[in-house]
């Protein structure tokens, strides 16, 4: 039985957010159960970018602040890091707070800029993994992600939250591999497996909903989480957030595997009997997945929903040119897309600062949603 804790946390006042992390940590067995005298630990939080407002994207530095304190309490010398999507590990660290707490608290900010080949012959979609050596040369994997939705895979939690061990631009490499929602979902499932974080901790003070992770809108959930199974930290999530029934596709290999009892979730805490109404991005679902393969190849815009750039927001800075995987977009009067290279991994919407980039459903997509919606009701 896989136990979830879920503690009421309401503002990210330093005093508060310290008793819910406590809290959320506590109960799901205390610190001291995944660390011990003089372990290396490595806090990964989430880091996605410096600029965006609120706290919405990022974890909260003061989040941070509380789980290197419960590190040192349990004797663990912490470090933190992450590979931002864009920008430096220092300058997102020193922009978002997290550096300043790190000096504060005495621990070291690590860039993840030197890789290493980790093999994983257990691996469904991946026997090994080209990984942040910072990762890899600790004794313990601590992830502090963010309670957010996730236009590729629904939500993104402890499990996504882990994607920031693979250095800069070789996550491009990995989207153009794993075109496929499942197959990337699986990809995800054994980094996961692969990397083994002993304890997941999930900032949910305030959350974001709709296009996420960076484009969505602010939701106040007053939460934090916490537990040992990063799989079934994230099926609490995605419960509490209202994603029931089995959509999410990283839950739905977890489960698969065995990694993960849905049935056999114990949640604990004063916030474990919440339930939230997180409005879902509109693209996580396609029907690549369901339809024959010949039909998927010749029928794809139209089975799933496909990026266009609303010209009167964008402000041309070149973003989703740069980080696009297949190379699939240009600047010249306007920004332009391919639609034949474009692979639908959203990086583009992720990646760009000004929401220009809108994800529009493709009509055989729109009819299936519409049909599942009447046959429910």
């Amino acid at each position: 039985m896989d136990k979830v804790s879920i503690v009421k946390t309401l503002n990210y006042d330093m005093a508060e957010v310290e008793r819910g992390v406590r809290a959320a940590v506590d109960l799901a067995g205390g610190m001291a159960a995944f660390v011990k005298p003089g372990q290396l630990v490595l806090v990964k939080p989430n880091m996605l970018e410096s600029g965006h407002r609120d706290f919405l994207v990022t974890t909260h530095p003061e989040v941070v602040r509380a789980v290197l304190r419960l590190v040192k309490e349990a004797g663990g010398m912490p470090l933190v890091g992450d590979s931002p999507a864009f920008e430096s590990t220092q300058k997102v660290a020193e922009k978002t707070g997290i550096m300043a707490v790190c000096r504060e608290e005495g621990a070291r900010l690590v860039s993840f800029d030197e890789t290493c080949r980790v093999s994983y012959a257990a691996g469904k979609m991946a026997q090994g993994f080209s990984l942040a050596k910072a990762c890899v040369e600790v004794d313990v994997v601590v992830s502090v992600a963010k309670m957010k939705t996730h236009s590729l895979t629904g939500i993104t939690g402890a499990v996504k939250n882990l994607f920031g061990a693979v250095v800069g631009g070789e996550k491009a490499q990995y989207h153009l591999r794993m075109q496929k929602h499942a197959d990337f979902a699986a990809w995800l499932v054994d980094l996961a497996e692969c990397l083994r974080p002993a304890l997941s901790i999930i900032d949910g003070v305030r959350a974001m909903e709709g296009q996420g992770p960076r484009n969505g809108a602010a939701y106040e959930a007053g939460v934090v989480l916490a537990g040992a199974n990063p799989f079934a930290v994230d099926a609490a999530m995605g419960r509490l957030m209202g994603f029931a029934g089995g959509r999410l596709p990283v839950e739905l290999e977890a489960v698969r595997r065995g990694l993960v009892n849905l049935e056999r979730l114990k949640l604990v805490g004063d916030g474990r009997d919440l339930a939230f109404g997180f409005v879902p991005p509109h693209t996580y679902e396609n029907l690549e997945e369901v339809v024959p393969s010949w039909l998927a190849a010749a029928a794809r815009r139209e089975l799933t929903a496909w990026p266009v750039v609303d010209a009167a927001k964008c402000i041309r800075c070149g973003r989703c040119v740069a980080h696009c995987p297949p190379h699939a977009m240009s600047i010249r009067e306007k920004v332009l897309i391919d639609q034949a290279r474009c692979i639908r991994c959203y990086c583009c919407q992720e990646l760009c600062p000004a929401d220009a980039v809108q994800l529009k459903k493709g009509r055989l997509l729109r009819l299936w949603q519409s049909w599942k919606k009447w046959r429910g009701r």
